[in-house]
């Protein structure tokens, strides 16, 4: 008989749980995107960092649920159960595109709720938070339309969305939600955290220039770092080694008393 996941199993993916973590490193995917973004991660983290990927509803092991498309929504559920998970035990975020977003209000919530802040905050690939868009608002739009905006914008539509209907109806729908969270976000204004804060972005991504990401700056009481990286809008692919021996660094520092 099969075995129901945990709830905390139903949000995150623990891909190698560390016998002694001195820090979790919670790890929030792009747009469309799960625990599968961060392929290759457990094995570069050092064994004193454990990796927590979120698996957020409407994809991989969660196809079958609806996907959230409120920010409040998403972050407010996934702090339910991170919060008690953590047990008052040092944590980090890092979060790649939408990922950033959603990462930074998780840290929020996580401080409002469960009064955890993080040791650090890592964002990629994403502009501060209180910056407001620079497009045109696209979730609403007929699919291919949808689909055209978003190849101009980040040039990553698999082709396989466009030309197969099972692939097509299985990952539009996550994306589209994923778009409206992202075109619907409404900032607030809030004390900063208290954790350092490093923003990553890629030197050829049109999207996000250094000046935006510089802004994360606002959003920290403590320090603030900026990293560009050669690549685009998913450097982090590419330069995943250098990325994850980047963030160790921050790791690292965050963990001496």
């Amino acid at each position: 008989m099969t075995t129901a996941p945990s709830e905390f199993d139903r949000w995150v993916l623990r891909r190698a749980p560390r016998s002694a973590p001195a820090l979790r490193l919670i790890c929030v995917p792009f747009a469309g995107a799960g625990p599968a973004a961060f392929q290759g991660w457990s094995g570069l983290l050092p064994e004193s960092v454990e990796p927590w990927l979120l698996r957020l509803p409407g994809r991989e092991s969660r196809f079958r649920e609806e996907p959230r498309t409120e920010v409040p929504l998403v972050v407010k559920e996934a702090a339910a159960v991170l919060g008690p998970a953590l047990d008052g035990r040092p944590y980090a975020l890092f979060g790649h595109s939408l990922g950033a977003l959603i990462a930074f209000e998780l840290a929020r919530e996580l401080r409002r709720s469960y009064g955890a802040e993080p040791a650090h905050l890592s964002v990629s690939a994403r502009s501060a938070p209180h910056l407001p868009l620079r497009h045109a608002v696209v979730h609403q739009l007929p699919d291919d339309l949808f689909l055209d905006a978003l190849d101009v914008r980040f040039n990553a539509i698999p082709p396989a969305i466009r030309d197969e209907p099972q692939m097509r109806a299985l990952y539009l729908p996550v994306l589209r939600a994923d778009v409206t969270l992202l075109e619907t976000y409404a900032y607030t204004e809030e004390a900063p955290l208290d954790c350092p804060i490093t923003a990553y972005g890629g030197m050829e991504d049109p999207e996000f220039r250094g000046t935006e990401l510089a802004e994360w700056s606002r959003h920290t009481a403590s320090s603030h770092r900026l990293r560009m990286f050669p690549g685009g809008h998913f450097f982090l692919n590419e330069q995943r080694a250098e990325l994850v021996s980047d963030v160790t660094e921050d790791l690292c520092r965050a963990m001496v008393p």
